[in-house]
């Protein structure tokens, strides 16, 4: 699993995989054992130890549900509802005495239901249930140091985050440290360390006794400071009463002496503390979920999306074998197998599901992951059967797709690159590169956590953006640059060879020198018409032209959501749009063999990756140009075409299944009946499966 949260106790570690708590010990090759053995469909979220090993505190969620924190012993017996209201809750952590549990409560209304989204903050409540009390309403990520009686908490002021500490009632506040590019704080069980995350690395430092504030920093001069990890961290914690500091980076556990730390020698003499390179996998092998059994679809006219043009097929049958195409081609050649479900698609049009290669998105909310994403349903149910998100949280979205390959998330096939490799210092992002090796480490650390792709994302200098590109080579990645709104960047990008540049060219024309020397290069491009440079985009087009409220598929956002986005438009003249003007010019590289893609920047989830089509032919492309940058150009850029974006024998059965033909008229491409992904088949309006199952979606929090 590429997601890990775990806790360390006793040579011990309890860890989240696939939305379920296992326990494995450290060191041990052994396979993780399931914690609990009940729960049903529910995830289990945010383990944490008692520090005497003998109860672990957790988070039951249902998205009908929502959550209660629990406590379990090591075996996963005993079991305590601690909260008495459901709630979102997260990251419990006990006392150092095992009495008191301290927790956040969150809120919802986007992607989880709103209820009990009221009084949100840091709260305490008895290990053995009742009703919490509050700590603080501005703080987050509660923790304990060696007191009972003092709470560590994460806050934010001037631009910095802090480390606070605060009695049960909130007072007494003290800042013990500080930086304005720490995104994490961890103090150790003794409470005379501090771990914090940097860079997408952990260093560790002591912690001053009293009420001193520290700034920290990679190279903070007050107190000595450690880089602890290489390659990467996440999730920090202390384990040993505060002895061993360990992280987890993609699938592994690496943990590391406190003592090793700062020896007890002077300066010169003290050996150099080096991370270590080997740890603890926390790796699951899990059978992905595939169809089984035998489907034909007849009847039907198919744009395969093969070869050039769109590969008509007039009364075409698609023979599916569990989740492949097995033969397609006219009714007359393909053979119809005896016991196969067959679907009558007469007087319907079949094509290759989108492929979206630009599509943000919320995958989850502070590491929850909900049962169901609306988000992803909308855009499944509209056609879109990959997505590729360059520029996400890595924690959501690897842990997303891993759900989705296993079966127990309704979404698109998901690709990412995590986070981006930026280059402006903001905390959470920042991806500080002075030479190769730093620029490989990040590329690793995005590959170790599972993704297929790094975003190249306006490192200042041109020599920076080049070692991101050498490292990605190395490590036989794709590398989508971002475009940056700057013309003489995106030619830099070009000419050295990223993967693609991601949003238009802020050009109104591109001329034959730019025209030539992209077409020369291997570069390719997704112009994110729904959002461009140099004047208004498809998004705000397509909002005044069309009414989206009306769209009888976008039943599975949330109403007043789509109403307020929607309904009232403020409307400008048709030539201060420029969508038009990208995609004209983006047809003139398609003529010369760039691969130019859909890419619908996760606007209007569903619909917007269609906006991105009807932009296309607004233009100038002919609606098969269109489709086919929605198909299998997106497939062919991002190396996935020997599976995806064209109906051939042996790739997957993701496909679209219309009333009416796009081909004729683009904007007819959201008229969808039914949507197969893997050769399992949903009714567009419902989403539950027909035909080739009976499973039905879980219900929307606003149903």
């Amino acid at each position: 699993s590429a997601r890990i949260v775990e806790q360390f106790r006793r040579e011990a570690v309890v860890f989240e995989s696939l939305g379920k708590l296992y326990t494995k010990p450290v060191g041990s090759s052994a396979e993780p054992r399931r914690l609990t053995s009940g729960g049903g469909d529910s995830l289990e979220l945010w383990p944490a130890w008692s520090r005497d090993g003998n109860r672990i505190a957790f988070v039951r969620w249902t998205d009908s549900g929502l959550g209660n924190i629990v406590t379990v012993d090591p075996r996963g017996r005993g079991e305590r509802v601690v909260t008495r209201q459901r709630g979102h809750y997260a990251v419990p952590q006990f006392s150092p005495d095992g009495d008191t549990i301290v927790f956040e409560k969150r809120g919802g209304g986007y992607l989880t239901s709103p209820d009990f989204s009221e009084n949100q903050g840091v709260y305490a409540v008895s290990a053995s249930g009742g009703t919490p009390r509050l700590v603080a309403r501005d703080t987050a990520t509660p923790q304990y140091g060696a007191d009972d009686d003092r709470v560590f908490m994460l806050a934010r002021a001037g631009g910095n985050l802090q480390l606070i500490s605060a009695d049960l009632d909130g007072e007494k506040r003290r800042v013990h440290a500080q930086g304005d590019l720490a995104n994490d704080f961890r103090v150790s069980s003794r409470g005379d360390y501090i771990a914090f995350r940097q860079n997408y690395e952990v260093f560790a430092m002591p912690l001053l006794p009293g009420g001193q504030t520290v700034t920290v920093g990679e190279k903070a001069s007050s107190l000595p400071v450690t880089k602890v990890s290489k390659g990467g961290a996440d999730y920090i914690g202390w384990a040993d009463n505060g002895s061993t500091l360990h992280w987890s980076m993609g699938p592994v556990l690496y943990r590391a002496s406190t003592g090793a730390l700062t020896p007890n020698a002077p300066g010169d003499e003290a050996p150099k503390f080096t991370p270590p390179d080997t740890g603890t996998s926390l790796a699951r092998t899990v059978a992905a979920d595939k169809a089984t059994g035998t489907v034909a679809i007849t009847g039907a006219r198919i744009h395969t999306m093969a070869g050039e043009g769109a590969g008509t097929i007039e009364n075409g049958t698609i023979i599916i074998e569990g989740d492949r195409i097995a033969a397609i081609g006219p009714a007359s050649s393909v053979q119809v197998p005896s016991g196969a479900t067959v679907i009558d698609a007469g007087g319907r049009v079949v094509m290759p599901g989108l492929v979206d290669a630009h599509a943000h998105g919320a995958q989850g909310t502070g590491d929850l992951i909900p049962q169901q994403n609306w988000s992803q349903v909308q855009n499944l149910a509209m056609g879109t059967t990959t997505i590729h998100d360059p520029s996400s949280s890595a924690s959501m979205i690897f842990a997303a797709a891993e759900r989705q390959q296993a079966g127990t998330l309704l979404a698109p096939r998901t690709f990412s690159t995590g986070e981006i490799i930026y280059g402006a210092k903001a905390p959470s992002v920042y991806a500080r590169i002075d030479s190769y090796e730093d620029a490989l480490a990040h590329v690793r650390r995005i590959k170790a956590q599972g993704g297929i792709s790094v975003k190249n994302y306006n490192q200042p200098r041109r020599e920076q953006r080049q070692q991101v590109v050498a490292a990605a080579r190395e490590e036989n990645m794709l590398v989508v640059a971002e475009g940056g709104s700057l013309f003489g960047m995106d030619m830099n990008l070009i000419a050295d060879g990223n993967s693609t540049v991601e949003h238009n060219i802020p050009v109104d024309v591109m001329y034959e020198d730019v025209l030539q020397m992209f077409a020369g290069s291997d570069t390719n491009y997704t112009p994110t018409l729904t959002v461009t440079y140099g004047g208004l985009a498809g998004d705000p087009y397509w909002r005044q032209a069309t009414d989206v409220f009306d769209n009888p598929l976008l039943v599975h956002t949330p109403p007043k959501m789509l109403i307020a986005s929607t309904a009232r438009r403020t409307k400008a003249p048709d030539w201060a749009f420029v969508d038009d003007n990208a995609a004209r010019e983006a047809k003139k590289l398609a003529d010369r063999g760039v691969k130019v893609s859909i890419g619908a920047h996760g606007q209007q989830a569903g619909i917007a990756a269609h906006w991105e089509l009807w932009s296309f032919v607004r233009g100038g492309m002919s609606p098969v140009e269109a489709l086919r940058a929605g198909t299998i150009e997106p497939a062919k850029s991002l190396g996935m075409d020997r599976d995806i974006g064209s109906l051939e024998v042996g790739k997957l059965a993701d496909l679209v299944i219309l009333t009416a033909d796009p081909a004729e008229d683009i904007q007819n491409s959201d008229d969808i009946a039914q949507v197969m992904l893997g050769g399992r088949l949903y009714d567009a309006k419902t989403m539950n499966e027909v035909e080739t199952g009976d499973e039905e979606r879980l219900p929307y929090w606003w149903e």
